[in-house]
């Protein structure tokens, strides 16, 4: 979903990973939180994990204590669910929402990244000056209801596809003018 957000799974799973054989291939699963809460973060953030590094770290070691049961939250209603892993050392509602969608297959819950809210503002809000973050998370629950998380990887997909149209579009134009500025000056 994220061309670059700064988190690497592909890389933390070579550094942490454990090999597993699949369909004659070796890959690397993601680490267990309780291997990850015994790095330190100086090994993570070789990762190219960032400042996020801090947060990944605290949280596993939360997980792996045992003071936080991930597989108990699901036991949590939608609100419950976004309020506990709002508790956890770097998630905001963002993150809490595409770990709800994810992970916990609710539906209902509809991360709002930048895009979104841009593709949001575009499409259903076009004039609308007091926009923020509250209005909007009401009206994708209220608008996509039940289905929320399909809606918005529909629209994400349309940002991210729009935009690379438009630049292809831009780069042609570009192109074309300067083969004309090129034809005019070559008498």
């Amino acid at each position: 979903m994220l061309k670059r957000s700064g988190f690497r799974p592909r890389r933390i799973n070579i550094e942490q990973g454990t090999a597993r054989s699949t369909n004659d291939r070796i890959v690397l699963t993601f680490p267990a939180a309780d291997r990850i809460a015994q790095s330190s973060e100086k090994e993570l953030r070789k990762c190219a994990l960032g400042y996020r590094a801090k947060n990944l770290l605290a949280t596993a070691r939360l997980v792996a204590s045992g003071d936080v049961d991930l597989g108990k939250l699901t036991a949590l209603s939608d609100v419950d669910l976004r309020a506990r892993l709002c508790q956890l050392p770097g998630v905001g509602a963002k993150v809490a929402n595409c770990v709800m969608l994810f992970a916990y297959e609710r539906l209902r819950a509809f991360p709002i990244d930048v895009w979104i809210e841009r593709v949001l503002r575009g499409k259903y809000f076009p004039s609308a000056r007091k926009l923020n973050a509250a209005r909007l998370h009401a009206f994708t629950q209220e608008y996509f209801g039940e289905h929320g998380g399909y809606a918005q990887q529909y629209l994400f997909h349309h940002a991210r596809m729009s935009k690379s149209k438009r630049k292809i579009q831009r780069k042609r134009k570009s192109r074309e003018g300067v083969l004309a500025h090129l034809s005019r000056h070559r008498g």
